[in-house]
């Protein structure tokens, strides 16, 4: 009996231990994740428990600003997010935090502050969730920040665009590297495969290239239903030979009530990133049919209880020596090395010297050196920090950089940066002399990042002019202007002062929408002086070519001399033909009572002073009588 028993059950138990292998947790690669998110802000949904499908989790919704700290301002709802991190850490693997910035999502109560203040509270809201994570492995520092997606409203108090156009995003996880230095800090972005390509390309290089601690990029990859294989091969391989950095896949869904497409998509392009080295981890963004964000929640692979053919082939592809094996940027799925190489500028002068740091950590090592390579070639070895140095670039264009860090056991790590030298600046057509007027065309020639910077290379204007780059210079108000305009785009004009004090300006512009706007700036030793803001309003219904003269006065005296002014595009689609700047108050000025004449318009207009209409007098200017009224 014994025996007959022992035998009939070894079937079954085969048979039971088969069955828990197929539905064991699908990756066992031990440097990349398969991870998944939050389901109806439940972690185990459905018949089988999170931890056995996967191994990373993001909080789909728990984690955004709004749901922490949404009510008001210093009341913090951890729970929802308190249920994922504490899931991951009692099952081992990776927890993701997504994210700090976003555009959306955030408490409401942000629009209501001051500019400081919203930096405050964005301490506060970094500083909030430090003490509570103080150990987060993963962070989506900055979430959709690429132009015409949703980049915070109050990034001005972050630093705004800046000269590199994304000198807010810079700061964010400069914050968030000053409190996790140990995380990966991702950016994270849609449309990174198909429609914005470009633009997410040039945003995250920015990043890089300026030595933001930014560690990996992350590609949504909401976009992939529709691609061709050869499509999507093709720009993941563009991307990644543009950045060079690790890379998530972070929010995968392929939405299709058509099991045949869902099934082909997966088989096509899971294994092409999984298998990619510089593919760190994938995540679904939901598995549960009908509970996804996708239409009927229909990218979800298991519906009612059953592996849709996607899910099937999911769970036999994790199972293949190819994904067991599969190369990761981030072994044990954990950073170890934290190297950031940030030049003094990303566009500079030819002959200028250029400052250079490395900024270079390892978690567990011990740094031996850090070599500097410049073009390709080794410039110089640095063997205590902080590693700096300089450099003078004597030909024009791009100057590729990269830092290899020599650990004592000697295990390398590396980072690319970059600049450019380009033609020094100068004048266009002269100095502006101020009191005088600005035409916007006239901005100083140069080149990108030094006397401009244009969101795109494509000039869509007339040919005005041939050092212009990429800016955008029509027709309009019987000569030209600029258009075409976006934000954070910016111009610089090299002005000489003439008369020292108080300024007004007369500002020519038109837009065809509103919420258009610029800031002109003063720019003096790298720091930024706001002006004037120009609310610019719609002068014509998706029509550019009524201009309007808006008028105000210069938040600060102007002094004599050289300086830079800038005009910085807030609300983009303006067209800016000129400014106008005329010394209402000029200092040294002095007024005398006497006879009645000239008038105070004669002396506005051709000295640029206002006096009351009322006044009789005589101006004298330093002690020297130069008008008698």
């Amino acid at each position: 009996m014994k025996i007959k028993f022992l035998i009939s059950t070894l079937p079954l138990t085969v048979c039971l231990f088969v069955m828990v292998e197929a539905r064991a947790q699908l990756s066992t690669n031990p440097d990349k994740f398969l991870g998944n998110i939050t389901t109806s802000y439940n972690v185990d949904f459905g018949k089988e428990k999170f931890y056995t499908l996967w191994n990373q989790i993001t909080p789909e919704n728990e984690s955004k600003w709004a749901s922490i700290e949404g009510s008001r301002r210093g009341s913090f709802n951890w729970g929802g997010c308190d249920n994922a991190y504490n899931y991951a850490k009692n099952h081992n693997f990776p927890f993701k935090f997504h994210c700090l910035i976003w555009g959306a999502q955030y408490p409401s109560w942000m629009d209501n502050l001051s500019t400081a203040t919203q930096y405050k509270a964005i301490e506060e809201w970094m500083d909030a969730i430090k003490k509570k994570y103080p150990n987060l492995p993963l962070i989506d520092v900055v979430n959709e920040a690429v132009a015409g997606h949703q980049p915070a409203p109050y990034k001005a108090a972050l630093g705004g665009d800046g000269k590199t156009g994304y000198d807010w995003i810079i700061k964010a996880f400069e914050m968030a590297h000053e409190r996790w230095p140990d995380a990966i800090l991702i950016y994270n972005d849609y449309n990174t495969f198909q429609w914005q390509r470009t633009e997410f390309i040039n945003l995250v290089r920015t990043l890089r290239d300026a030595g933001a601690p930014i560690d990996a990029y992350g590609c949504q990859s909401h976009d992939l239903t529709d691609m061709s294989l050869s499509d999507f091969k093709s720009a993941m391989t563009q991307i990644q030979n543009a950045l060079k950095m690790p890379m998530y896949s972070t929010e995968y869904d392929i939405g299709t009530d058509d099991d045949s497409k869902q099934l082909q998509r997966y088989k096509e392009q899971i294994p092409y990133m999984w298998e990619a080295d510089y593919c760190a981890g994938i995540t679904l963004w939901g598995y549960i049919y009908g509970r996804t964000w996708t239409t009927n929640g229909n990218s979800g692979i298991i519906k009612d209880g059953v592996d849709r053919p996607a899910m099937t082939w999911l769970r036999e592809y994790m199972q293949t020596d190819a994904a067991k094996n599969a190369k990761s940027p981030f072994p044990g799925m954990v950073k170890e090395a934290s190297v950031y190489v940030k030049p003094g500028s990303l566009a500079v002068s030819r002959n200028d010297t250029v400052p250079i740091t490395v900024r270079a950590r390892l978690k567990t090592k011990t740094i031996d050196h850090v070599d500097l390579y410049v073009k390709n070639k080794l410039y110089c070895t640095m063997t205590e920090a902080p590693y700096t140095t300089e450099y003078v670039p004597t030909v024009l264009g791009k100057h590729d950089l990269k830092a290899v860090v020599v650990a004592t056991d000697g295990s390398q790590y590396e980072r690319l940066s970059s600049f450019t030298a380009y033609t020094p600046r100068a004048p266009y057509k002269g100095e502006i002399e101020i009191p005088g007027v600005i035409q916007a065309e006239n901005f100083d020639a140069g080149a990108e990042g030094i006397s401009y910077h244009d969101s795109d290379t494509q000039n869509e204007g007339v040919s005005y002019r041939t050092n212009g780059g990429g800016v955008d210079i029509v027709t309009g108000n019987g000569g030209y202007a600029i258009g075409y305009t976006a934000s954070g785009e910016w111009l610089e004009y090299t002005v000489n002062v003439k008369e020292a004090g108080k300024y007004a300006y007369s500002a020519t512009v038109s837009s065809g929408v509103t919420g258009s706007g610029f800031t002109l700036s003063l720019v003096e030793d790298g720091n930024v002086t706001t002006l004037c803001k120009v609310n610019v309003p719609q002068t014509g219904d998706n029509d550019w070519n009524t201009y309007k003269t808006m008028e105000g006065n210069l938040n600060v005296k102007l002094k004599e001399g050289k300086q830079i002014f800038r005009i910085t595009i807030d609300g983009g689609y303006c067209n800016i033909d000129k400014i106008q700047l005329k010394c209402t108050v000029s200092d040294g000025v002095d007024m005398v009572t006497t006879d009645n004449n000239p008038s105070a318009a004669d002396i506005y207009n051709i000295y640029g002073m206002k006096v009351d209409a009322n006044y009789k007098g005589i101006i004298i200017k330093n002690g020297k009588k130069i008008v008698n009224r």
